[in-house]
């Protein structure tokens, strides 16, 4: 999935988020083109973050996301784009931003004014809220050299695991969650599979009779996201894991 694709099936989403790779920024300046949206109504949210004293003795270009500016910006996102019909928010780095921060967004991304898009870039889904995942729509660059991931065939078995974990959730099959989880190798393929499962279980809230529940599994993830990096054993975690996820389904 691309976002050309998307545009090209009528569904160009009102937020995309690019996780990962060289070519984010290339999909961002493609995705603006694609909102028809004029450089002059195109605001790059963390470029315009006024920086603080060690910011600015740091001399690095880039600041990080404060509630105070993000709130002036949603506050320009209720007027009107001066140069077109369309304005476009990037929010670089969106992996940054404190979970303060990205509260402060959930209703401003959800319920959009029908001139406001949201483009987003991000290394990884690990440090987003489920909550703001549910709203946007999420495509993976596959780029090898970025050193998010190992190779491109790792990344496919990950893809894997965490599709066959999703449909054994959904139909509640204890023994297919512990089969597919039972594929995992080593750390960084659980870590994988659990930043990939978010994203599915993610995707589902928004069409879930139930949302509550997928978010209550999505935290669960987080969760041993978490543990695994004190947790040397990866079964263990795994185990426990599954059967934690069972029981919230």
């Amino acid at each position: 999935m691309t976002i050309q694709s998307l545009y090209d099936a009528g569904r160009l989403p009102h937020a995309v988020l690019f996780i990962g790779g060289a070519e984010c920024e290339n999909e961002v300046t493609h995705a603006i083109k694609l909102h028809n949206c004029a450089s002059a109504d195109t605001i790059r949210v963390k470029e315009t973050m006024p920086p603080s004293d060690s910011e600015k003795k740091s001399g690095k270009p880039s600041y990080s996301y404060k509630i105070d500016a993000l709130r002036g910006v949603i506050g320009a996102g209720n007027l009107r784009p001066q140069f077109g019909d369309t304005r476009v928010f990037v929010f670089k780095e969106f992996d940054t931003m404190s979970e303060v921060c990205q509260n402060a967004l959930l209703k401003f991304i959800e319920e959009p004014r029908e001139y406001n898009r949201f483009v987003m870039t991000a290394r990884s889904t690990s440090k987003i809220l489920p909550t703001i995942l549910s709203r946007v729509v999420v495509i993976r660059q596959q780029d090898v050299n970025s050193g998010n991931i190992a190779d491109s065939g790792e990344h496919q078995e990950w893809e894997i695991i965490a599709k066959a974990v999703t449909e054994a959730l959904i139909s509640k099959n204890e023994y297919g969650i512990a089969a597919a989880f039972s594929r995992v190798k080593d750390r960084q393929m659980l870590g994988g599979v659990l930043q990939l499962l978010t994203e599915e279980l993610c995707g589902l809230m928004r069409t879930a009779d139930n949302p509550a529940v997928i978010i209550e599994a999505t935290d669960v993830i987080r969760k041993y996201a978490k543990r695994m990096e004190v947790n040397p054993n990866i079964q263990v975690t795994v185990t426990s894991c599954a059967a934690e996820l069972y029981c919230v389904l």
